[in-house]
């Protein structure tokens, strides 16, 4: 089949581009909108486009359709400043930088025949396998980017991701899988890879777009994980017609409000627990005694303050363990673990946030960030101090 009759072939199709809200946190309204292709069939409705999940469909065709369906959606922001994400696999990014001209790519010419700023254009690189190398892509993907076009990062967090393409590309915004955000609501495991992936986010200067939204528990998670852009039937499903910012606003803007004197509350509830912890630790006197390579302390003076006190242990300065590991079996009772004894515990992410405390104050106890701890399964945060002799004491306490 000749190129002309692809074209045509395509055009006779009836391919209808549905447009689906993107909400801003920071913005507290609709600030973009992703395409999403469908296809009218005999009888006016509208179905998925065939060669979609088609994985041997030419990228060549893909670029074709999509920028049939590009060019009807960019018709419908023409006179709005509205972002719009549109979808472009990894061999089609390839694909627009072979056929790059003088630095033009085709992609540019089309919005710009619109006379749409090429910076009001996401391209989302979908998770499909691609042809060629991730360092091919990045190249193709860094010319979009030169050329003003804004780069997501989609579904990141399903199977088949992978951190390497994402160091490599280094997106704008990182689209999170939907499976994930429900497994991090089924299951507080997955909580620890939302910590993850915001990380990552704020260490490449990265946004997080969650998508796949349905309800009201899955916004909360977004937004505590992190998120500063939301999608899913929760704000608003794709529609061919423009969407009524307004109404989206009054859906979402209650939420979110809600939720932060949620969270409000629940900062107020975490520090009033952590001065009660406090003021217990402080009546204890952090006595050690040095005997041949290892040091005691008195562990029931600590077990005794409170039952959420789960563990306590003793490292040096380099972080290596000098005590005994105790740890609570009972109401009353704990087990003293000395085969812990000289691990360093210097690499877990609390550590060195325990050192830069007690550099700023060394007379009070320090708290870490809560982590989930697969042992107890439950959220775990660490109370830490430095006594006169440099050794510092460790008290790991659950979170109801």
């Amino acid at each position: 089949m000749t190129l002309e009759s692809t074209v045509e072939s395509i055009l006779t199709n009836h391919y209808v581009p549905l447009l689906q809200p993107i909400f801003s946190v920071e913005e507290q309204t609709v600030v973009a909108y992703e395409s999403l292709g469908r296809k009218r069939d005999d009888l006016g409705n509208l179905v998925a486009v065939p060669e979609f999940s088609d994985p041997h469909v030419s990228a060549l065709r893909m670029s074709i359709i999509d920028r049939q369906l590009l060019g009807l959606a960019l018709t419908k922001i023409q006179s709005t400043k509205d972002l719009l994400f549109v979808n472009m696999s990894p061999d089609q990014v390839i694909l627009e930088y072979e056929e790059s001209r003088s630095n033009t790519l085709p992609i540019s010419d089309l919005v710009n025949s619109y006379g749409i700023p090429l910076n009001q254009i996401v391209i989302e690189i979908t998770e499909k396998s691609g042809s060629y190398g991730t360092d091919v892509l990045a190249a193709g993907v860094e010319l979009l980017r030169e050329q003003g076009f804004g780069i997501a990062l989609d579904d990141v967090g399903s199977e088949s991701s992978n951190l390497e393409r994402l160091g490599a590309i280094k997106p704008d915004i990182i689209k999170i899988d939907l499976n994930l955000l429900k497994k991090s609501i089924e299951k507080r495991e997955y909580q620890s890879i939302l910590e993850y992936l915001k990380q990552i986010s704020l260490s490449i200067g990265s946004q997080l777009l969650f998508e796949g939204i349905e309800t009201e528990e899955e916004l909360y998670r977004a937004i505590s994980s992190g998120a500063s852009l939301l999608q899913g039937y929760f704000l608003g499903r794709p529609s061919e017609q423009n969407h009524d910012k307004r109404s989206i606003c009054d859906i979402v803007v209650p939420h979110l409000q809600l939720y932060h004197e949620m969270k409000r509350r629940e900062v107020a509830t975490e520090i009033e627990f952590e001065k009660q912890i406090k003021s217990k630790l402080n009546s204890i006197h952090l006595k050690t005694i040095k005997l041949d390579n290892r040091v005691i302390i008195d562990p029931h003076s600590f077990f005794k303050l409170d039952s959420h006190i789960k563990r306590v242990y003793v490292t040096d300065w380099q972080g290596t363990q000098v005590s005994p590991y105790y740890e609570r079996t009972s109401e009353t009772g704990f087990s003293e673990n000395l085969l812990l004894i000289q691990k360093n515990w210097s690499y877990m992410p609390f550590f060195y946030k325990h050192v830069k405390q007690v550099f700023r104050d060394t007379d009070n106890w320090q708290v870490s960030d809560p982590y989930w701890d697969k042992e107890l399964k439950k959220n775990v945060i660490v109370f830490s101090r430095v006594n006169e002799l440099g050794y510092s004491f460790f008290v790991d306490l659950t979170l109801d």
